[in-house]
This record gives C-alpha cells, sequence and structure tokens, in this order.
C-alpha cells in the first residue's frame, strides 16, 4: 500500500523536474565592470546581485524562464544584441537605441524605474558651480559605447572614450577632461574617494528592459510580471532596497 502512495508523488516530482528542466533560457548582457546598485560583476564565492538582478529573477518566476547573466563591456552587448547573441540588455531607454539595426531588432517591456542622469565635475576647476551649459562647451570624458544625450551629440570633437566608469572618474579627477555624464544612482556613492561633485539632473528616463523581436512571443507576459509586481508593491520594496526610495 505504502508503495502505491509513493508512484502518484515520485511521478509528480519527475514532472516538476521536467517541467523546470525546459524553462526557456534568455541570456542577459551586463557591463563587465560591475554597475551597482544595479548590478555586481560575480566572485568565486558571490553571484550577481543588485536592483535589475532581482527584478529579472522575479519576472523569471512569474514568467517560467531563466535568465542567465553574461558580462561583456558595453559596445559588446550592443554588437551581440545585434546579431541575437544575447537576448535582453536591462535597464535601456528607447531613445539611447535608435541606430538602424538597433531599432529593427528590439523590443522594450513596460519601464521598470526611472533614471536621473547628472553632470558630475572636479569642482576645484571651477570657483563657483558651473552652468550646465557651459560644461556642455567643454570636454568630456564618456564609456565606449554608451549612447549620447541629444544635447551632447554634436559635442563629440572634445569627447575622449574611455572603457569603464572608475577610469572616467579617475580621469575627472586628474582634470583629463572637464565633465561626464552619469546616472545619479550609480555616481554617487563615488563623489567623496574621488573629490568630485554632480550637477541638477539634465535628463530623466524610463528605464526598460529591451529584448531581441525573436522573443516578441513572451512580452506580454513579462509585462504583466512587472505589472504584478508594481501592484502587489514588490517593485518599491526592491528599490528601495537598492535605492533607498521607491521612485
Amino acid at each position: 500500500m505504502r508503495y502505491l502512495l509513493l508512484v502518484p508523488l515520485i511521478s509528480t516530482a519527475l514532472s516538476l523536474k521536467a517541467w523546470g528542466s525546459h524553462r526557456e533560457i534568455l541570456d542577459v548582457g551586463l557591463i563587465n565592470q560591475g554597475r551597482l546598485p544595479y548590478f555586481s560583476v560575480p566572485t568565486d564565492t558571490a553571484p550577481t546581485e543588485g536592483l535589475y538582478i532581482d527584478i529579472l529573477d522575479e519576472i523569471g518566476r512569474e514568467v517560467g524562464i531563466i535568465f542567465r547573466y553574461r558580462f561583456f563591456p558595453q559596445s559588446r552587448i550592443r554588437h551581440l544584441m545585434n546579431h541575437n547573441l544575447l537576448d535582453v540588455e536591462p535597464g535601456i531607454a528607447e531613445a539611447w537605441r535608435t541606430d538602424k539595426l538597433e531599432f529593427e531588432n528590439s523590443i522594450y517591456s513596460h519601464a521598470i524605474l526611472t533614471s536621473s542622469e547628472v553632470m558630475v565635475y572636479n569642482p576645484k576647476n571651477f570657483q563657483t558651480s558651473p552652468d550646465t551649459r557651459f560644461l556642455m562647451t567643454l570636454s568630456r570624458c564618456s564609456i565606449l559605447g554608451f549612447s549620447d544625450l541629444d544635447s551632447l551629440k554634436e559635442k563629440q570633437s572634445n569627447d575622449q572614450k574611455i572603457i569603464t566608469e572608475m577610469q572616467l572618474l579617475q580621469m575627472l579627477k586628474n582634470n583629463r577632461c572637464d565633465f561626464a555624464v552619469f546616472p545619479e544612482d550609480v555616481v554617487k556613492p563615488h563623489l567623496s574617494m574621488f573629490g568630485l561633485r554632480v550637477t541638477d539632473s539634465i535628463a530623466t528616463f524610463d528605464l526598460k528592459l529591451r529584448l531581441t523581436q525573436r522573443h516578441r512571443a513572451l512580452l506580454p507576459r513579462i509585462n504583466q510580471a512587472i505589472e504584478k509586481m508594481v501592484s502587489t508593491g514588490l517593485m518599491a520594496k526592491i528599490l528601495m532596497k537598492y535605492r533607498g526610495s521607491d521612485d
């Protein structure tokens, strides 16, 4: 009798295991230098963690997919997305991906958060806090593979392309360039260490999950998962955990 009772239990367990093993896997492109509070670089003893990771993992549980995190330079991520060698690029505003191939091959989820962009500068170079319009006339450092704000697209002659954000901050500290544009979330923890300051916000963006066109069928379920996270308060809880606010 005990044997007969165990048979359906074993069958159910095997069925669940088989379902889990056939969950769709989507490769997510993340910058290989890390970008807290959005995500960290994994180590031998700790997996990647951060705001994006918590959001994606929850979406994966709701939709029944697995997000696999892969780390590359920013310019490489854009190339791989264009050629369907990555599936997801998180935290992207649609205005940042307007090259022909990117435009044709991209679809976007609902917004997962808003990002405030600020200009970062070395206060030792200015007698008073500089006006943003004045800063835009000076030399700029930016990350290779990052998109420019519309207000800066015509000022690339003075632009220096850097590989990592820590290198960029060091360049500002050493007066190798005059300003850089950062998400406020990312740069705030580093300002005191490098002796830098920021302007007021110069732009605000709705950040979304960018997927390749071949995953269009998944988009309604991903959006439903995002809507559920917002309505239940889970999204606000995640934002509070990593940002200290739910904005």
